[in-house]
């Protein structure tokens, strides 16, 4: 099966009404990996207002999210949203925010996340996986020794 992931970790971040929004990406392949992952930045941003997160798994066809303490459907929502978008798959994003002081409201909130959430996706290198398969065979020339041949068949 073809599937849309990322190559590596990347970051963005903007301000929004005094309010500093910081998207993170990483490539995941298990539940254990993806909240490693949120762990990792909620240790980084221990002081942060919220850490918002979702992921999308290709094995067991797994998907998480977390408003992490903002109004209901404001914050996680969007972040998968953005994912399911993009179709990626394998990748989970985080997004940190530090509240600026001003109340964004529940609008204000969705859009900063998908905002957040859409930088941290464009900030990445994307990848193509596709199914293939390995073909080994051994050939003998006539007219040299036993020679061996290794070809790759991309399905």
């Amino acid at each position: 099966m073809n599937y849309e992931t990322i190559k590596g970790y990347a970051e963005d971040s903007f301000i929004e009404r005094k309010s500093e929004f910081i998207g993170y990406i990483k490539p995941v392949t298990t539940n254990d990996e993806a909240v490693a992952f949120i762990e990792e930045i909620r240790a980084k941003h221990r002081k942060a207002t919220h850490n918002v997160y979702a992921y999308i798994l290709r094995d067991g066809n797994i998907s998480r999210y977390s408003d992490d303490g903002e109004p209901q459907g404001t914050a996680g929502v969007p972040v998968y949203e953005v994912i399911k978008k993009e179709n990626l798959t394998d990748v989970c994003v985080v997004v940190t925010r530090y509240f600026g002081g001003i109340l964004l409201g529940g609008g204000g909130l969705v859009r900063a996340y998908s905002h957040a959430a859409k930088i941290a996706v464009d900030a990445a290198e994307r990848m193509k996986m596709c199914s293939c398969y390995k073909v080994s065979f051994r050939l003998t020339i006539p007219f040299t020794e036993k020679s061996t041949i290794s070809f790759l068949n991309l399905k």
